[in-house]
Formats: C-alpha cells, sequence, structure tokens
C-alpha cells in the first residue's frame, strides 16, 4: 500500500490487467493505462513479419483491400421469405441442415438432434421419432452445415426443404444470403424444439405468411435493409441482441406496401399481427442480409480476413478468405450474461450454438456495443464499457464501416473485416453478443462470448506455411 502523502508525486503507468490499474487509483494515485499483452504465438508473428516484408505483402494488402472494398460496398435488399428447397443452393428433399460447423451425429448436442429428427417429421419423411431416428442412422436423411449453403443457422440452426427463409440480395453482386425467420420464443429452426403447436405456427408461416409477404415486398422491389440497420444503430440498437428500433423501422417501411398491395384485407392483417408479434422479426432478416455482405470476403487468394464465424454447440469455426470452404475449430465458448429468471444458470445452457455471429463478422453486434450501452448492462456494464468494446474490437479489423456512424463513437463506424494477422498479433480474440440457449430448448438468457483464439493461430499458421511453400508472381 502506498503511504502518506507521496502519492501526490507519483503517476504510475499500468502495463496488463486493468484491476491494477483500478487498486491505484482507489489510492490516489494518478495512473496512466498501456493496453499491451504480447502476441499469442511470438514465433508466428516474426514468420508473418518476415512474409509480409517479402514480395508477398503486396499481394496481401490488395487481397484485403478487394475483399474490404466488397464487403463495405454491398447493397443487400430484403426480398422475400421463400422454401428452402427453392432457393437455397444445394438443399435436397432429403436434407436437413444445422447451426455450425460439420458434426456428427453422436456428437451434436442434444438439442440440434431433437431439432433434426423434428425437422424430418415436420418433413413427413417419418410418422415419429423413432422412425425419423433409424432414417438418420440410415443414412436417409442428408445432414449439412448451413454455413456451407450460404445459410445462418440461428440458435440450432435446423432448415428443412419445405422450411421457408429470408433471402436478401445484394443489389451489386447478385450474391445472396439465407436465415430462418423467427417463429417466436418456442420452435423448431431456432430452439429446436418440435411439437403440435410449432407444427400449426410453421405451417401458418410457410403457407401464408411467407407468400404473402413475398408477393408484397415484391410489388415495391424489397427493402433496403442496409438502411434500416445504419438508422437503427443510431437509435440504440446494435443489431445482435438488441434489434427493437430496427424492428419499428421495418414495420414502418412494410405496412404501407402491405396495404398498397394486391393482398384481400384480412391477409394484410395476419401479416401485419406477425410482423408486430415481436421486434425479432428483423433480427434474421438483417442475418440474411449480413451473409451477403460477407461473401464478399470468401474465396478471396492471400486474404486474411475472415468470413464466416459458426458455432455447433460443441466447436466454433471459422473461414478465412485465402482458405477457401476449410474451418479452423477449436471448443465452442460459453456466454457470460444474464438469466430471465434465478432458476437458471450456466449448468442449465449449452454453449454457443448458431451462426448469427456473423452479425460480428461484418461489423454488427458486440462490435457495434457503443450503439447500445444498455446491451451491456447484461454484464454489468455502462457506455464507456461500451464504447471500449467497440474500440477492441475495432482494432483487430482491416478497416471502419463508415457507412454506420455511431455517436458514442463520435459518428465514426465499428470495424469491419475481422483479420487473423491482428487477432494472433494483439492477443485480442473476437466477442460476441447473442442469446443463451437451454439445455432443454428456448433462450433463458443473453450476454456476450469470447471466442477462443485457436482457430485463428492455425489459420495464420496455414497461410504462412502456405506462402512460404510457394513463390509468389504478380500475376496471381
Amino acid at each position: 500500500m502506498i503511504m502518506g502523502n507521496i502519492t501526490s508525486d507519483i503517476v504510475a503507468v499500468n502495463v496488463g490487467l486493468r484491476t491494477f490499474a483500478d487498486g491505484l487509483r482507489a489510492q490516489g494515485v494518478q495512473t496512466v493505462e498501456v493496453d499491451w499483452r504480447p502476441p499469442a504465438d511470438a514465433k508466428l508473428v516474426s514468420g508473418l513479419r518476415r512474409l509480409q516484408d517479402s514480395s508477398a505483402g503486396e499481394l496481401i494488402e490488395e487481397a484485403n483491400s478487394r475483399a474490404l472494398d466488397a464487403m463495405l460496398a454491398a447493397k443487400p435488399i430484403w426480398v422475400g421469405i421463400k422454401p428452402a428447397l427453392d432457393v437455397v443452393p444445394g438443399m435436397k428433399p432429403n436434407m436437413i441442415l444445422h447451426a455450425g460447423p460439420p458434426i456428427e451425429w453422436e456428437r451434436m448436442l442434444p438439442a440440434q438432434r431433437r431439432g433434426i429428427i423434428g425437422g424430418v417429421l415436420h418433413e413427413g419423411l417419418a410418422s415419429n421419432q423413432e422412425g425419423a431416428l433409424a432414417m438418420i442412422k440410415n443414412g436417409e436423411i442428408e445432414i449439412g452445415s448451413a454455413p456451407e449453403h450460404y445459410c445462418v443457422g440461428a440458435g440450432a440452426g435446423i432448415i428443412t426443404p419445405r422450411m421457408v427463409v429470408n433471402v436478401s440480395t445484394d443489389l451489386k453482386t447478385g450474391s445472396t444470403g439465407y436465415c430462418i425467420p423467427f417463429e417466436g420464443r418456442v420452435g423448431l429452426g431456432v430452439w429446436g424444439v418440435y411439437n403440435e403447436t410449432v407444427e400449426r405456427n410453421l405451417r401458418e408461416i410457410e403457407d401464408e405468411f411467407a407468400p404473402a409477404m413475398t408477393e408484397a415486398i415484391g410489388e415495391f422491389g424489397g427493402i433496403n435493409v442496409k438502411s434500416i440497420i445504419a438508422r437503427g444503430l443510431q437509435m440504440s440498437d446494435e443489431m445482435h441482441t438488441r434489434q427493437t428500433a430496427a424492428g419499428l423501422l421495418l414495420v414502418s417501411e412494410v405496412v404501407p406496401m402491405l396495404l398498397r398491395s394486391k393482398l384481400d384485407r384480412k391477409m394484410v392483417e395476419r401479416c401485419i399481427a406477425q410482423l408486430t408479434s415481436s421486434e425479432r422479426w428483423f433480427h434474421p432478416i438483417a442475418l440474411s442480409a449480413s451473409m451477403c455482405v460477407a461473401r464478399g470476403a470468401m474465396d478471396t487468394p492471400h486474404c486474411t480476413i475472415v468470413n464466416t464465424i459458426a458455432q455447433n454447440g460443441v466447436e466454433t469455426g471459422i473461414k478465412v478468405g485465402f482458405s477457401g470452404d476449410q474451418w479452423f475449430k477449436a471448443a465452442a465458448p460459453r456466454f457470460v450474461g444474464s438469466y430471465f429468471s434465478s432458476q437458471w444458470g450456466p449448468d442449465d445452457a449449452v454453449p454457443f450454438m448458431g451462426d448469427s455471429t456473423v452479425a460480428e463478422v461484418v461489423g454488427m453486434g458486440a462490435f457495434a456495443a457503443a450503439a447500445a450501452p444498455v446491451v451491456l448492462r447484461l454484464r454489468n456494464g455502462g457506455y464507456r464499457e461500451a464504447i471500449a468494446q467497440s474500440e477492441e474490437m475495432r482494432s483487430i479489423c482491416a478497416g471502419v464501416n463508415h457507412h454506420y456512424p455511431i455517436p458514442l463513437l463520435d459518428f465514426t463506424g465499428p470495424g469491419i473485416g475481422i483479420d487473423i494477422r491482428k487477432v494472433v498479433q494483439l492477443g485480442v480474440t473476437p466477442l460476441c453478443h447473442g442469446g443463451i440457449i437451454s439445455k432443454d430448448g428456448g433462450q433463458i438468457g443473453a450476454g456476450a462470448a469470447r471466442f477462443p483464439i485457436g482457430p485463428y493461430v492455425d489459420a495464420l499458421r496455414q497461410f504462412i506455411l502456405e506462402h512460404e511453400n510457394r513463390r509468389p508472381t504478380t500475376g496471381e
């Protein structure tokens, strides 16, 4: 402890843990904090430095710049809600998709397995759970990873051929993205819950709501998702845990379209009732649009920008521009946050499950925390912590999204384009906002998860090895 009056003459420089600085301030010591930490792998960073100083350095910067420009230039438009079999690339009549990287049936969490069984029943491919399970084990049902089909599998991420998906299209490139619509607090797609009530709700969405909405917005050329996001970020949304303002903005654009459409009055009223039942309706629309944006960084040689982060409850996985379809994986992280009831706690929750992290991939959610300090209250934080979090996330990105100015960031934007080089060099991994899912299905809380650094180290190591084992030319 510092005693006497000498504290007035001391200025301390704290390097590392913030708690040390807090202790000094409590004793009246003027303290300057230096945000420094050792790199995740010093040898790897040294190899990266040599690579960047070589002829490959220019190729890397050019590839990253091209990917970042494509992400920033994207103009995603929500064009409708359509059957997955009709629009999702590679979808088959006997295929069920799930969230996260590919995973064997035996390793899946019960929530995803229940959801896939429910999906088989919803498709009418089996008449009972035993029959559905037999079909799955016999290989009659093909199980696939939603992100590998440009789908965002929120939560459990169950997508079946007849289920409908929100469809967004990038007007610049024609690239598409898909995400299941919001069924409610209980449902098959997100929560992996299937029963008679869920089945009735799914049929109403598939047979009535989706075709009506597609017809109505199609008459007017779709809805500009980027515009709603930009406005919502200035109205205390961060577009992952909170999209209250965006939900209202969506309604304000959709309702006039419905009223001017050729739909009968009764159907218009039913569509409005569905849309206004929860502000969460905008969330999957934004996620389908985010997939359009993320595709700008896919399949880009020499690119170190992350284009996919997805979780299946067992593993988290990333894909990077240079690596094509290859996954880099580690154990799925757990959320830290608040539970909706004192009856629930960490033991009731599954590790992170869902692909909604695409929001963070394109600079929303945890990266836009400064837009929604109220979300930080889930972890006992406030606006200072929200600003610090956005700034930390911006430090590992290739650029800033100035299309999304945030007041608390002096009207600059959040970071966009997670760069594996910066993650490893700084030892800072991405954060993600999101819901805490129960082992029994359904949401029991919300908070944030910090991702492990292993996949970023593995990806960077492979990136360096690939470049060291070949001699790039300027024609590449």
